[in-house]
């Protein structure tokens, strides 16, 4: 295997697990002597659990970072019980604290980044919105019916192996896992900035910056169409975005999660008022469109924006999530051809 710059697309429409095995097959091509780091919210797969265990045996180094405090706590706890007993695999839990949950405020921030390096073949990385877990044969229906099955979900996830772009993206996740610099990044350089090289944009949250996405649909261009993948539409100010877009006469479409909880219904007033054009495709039980990514082309600019973040104050606000940003004409073309397979 021989790292490139690729997208992977998972879905009910693909084999299932497809993201999974890209993964293995990644840990599977690091040889004695090399790295994986991750960060991601969710780990609980047990073909993943071997594949790591079997590279830690060969002597591989792996570094994990987890949320400590995730919507259902049980799915990582696996991973934690299986894994860390091997010398060769750390696993750091991360929970973040804000000050007012000392007041008995419980609205926590995640470690809701989706990131993956692998130091071989070359050094490179798959981002995304891929969470590495099982489906239904792992897993109870109780823990189903809340993550979804993300073996059969809409997910995606791109390599990066530009040279700067993956050595700044491997010293951010070794500053996730560092306590002292997760605690202050909000005020650090690195989270108000944004990383550029010849192909890409990255910008991590939280921020004090203007968020990504206001500023992409906040551009004066002409001609602008957008179309956006969203798998969660919720919480106050959400919406400003939409707004901007409007104001600046943007042609918006947007394919949309199904569920009450991720969509809220006030949210689809809001667009059925402004004809805004939206898909919310009723998929198979559990799986979902976690897919999260822009389409903007105009007569100045044409990108895709991806990444873990969601359309909710929690992301925007709180979350440590993860932002890019591709003016790659090939990396365009497969999230363009993907959006019209995704809506049909």
């Amino acid at each position: 295997m021989t790292s490139s710059t690729k997208t992977y697309f998972g879905g009910p429409d693909k084999n299932k697990n497809l993201l999974r095995d890209i993964l293995v097959e990644h840990i599977h091509a690091v040889p004695a002597n090399g790295n994986i780091k991750w960060a991601c919210y969710y780990l609980h797969d047990p073909i993943i659990f071997q594949a790591l265990i079997e590279a830690a045996k060969r002597g591989v180094t792996i570094e994990l970072t987890i949320d400590g405090r995730p919507r259902s706590p049980d799915v990582n706890q696996a991973c934690i019980d299986q894994l860390s007993h091997h010398s060769a695999i750390s696993i750091n839990v991360v929970k973040i604290k804000l000050l007012w949950e000392n007041f008995g405020i419980h609205w926590h921030p995640h470690l809701h980044t989706k990131l993956y390096f692998f130091s071989h073949p070359t050094p490179h990385v798959l981002l995304g919105s891929y969470n590495p877990t099982t489906g239904a044969d792992y897993l109870d229906e109780g823990l189903i019916s809340s993550i979804g099955d993300h073996s059969i979900s809409h997910n995606v996830l791109v390599s990066v192996d530009d040279r700067d772009t993956v050595k700044y993206l491997e010293q951010h996740l070794h500053t996730l896992k560092n306590h002292k610099q997760r605690k202050f990044s909000r005020i650090s350089s690195t989270h108000n900035s944004t990383f550029r090289s010849s192909t890409w944009e990255i910008n991590f949250l939280p921020s004090l910056s203007t968020h990504p996405i206001n500023t992409l649909l906040s551009k004066k261009h002409s001609n602008v169409n957008v179309k956006c993948a969203i798998s969660h539409l919720k919480g106050p100010g959400i919406l400003k975005p939409l707004k901007i877009a409007i104001k600046t006469g943007k042609k918006i479409e947007l394919l949309l999660e199904s569920s009450q909880r991720r969509v809220p219904i006030k949210h689809l007033a809001f667009l059925d008022k402004h004809n805004i054009k939206y898909y919310q495709p009723v998929l198979e039980k559990h799986c979902l469109m976690h897919s999260k990514f822009i389409l903007y082309q105009s007569d100045q600019e044409h990108c895709v924006m991806f990444g873990s973040f969601n359309w909710s104050a929690r992301s925007r606000l709180l979350n440590h999530e993860i932002i890019a940003c591709a003016h790659n004409q090939e990396i365009i073309a497969a999230f363009e051809q993907r959006w019209h397979q995704m809506i049909a």
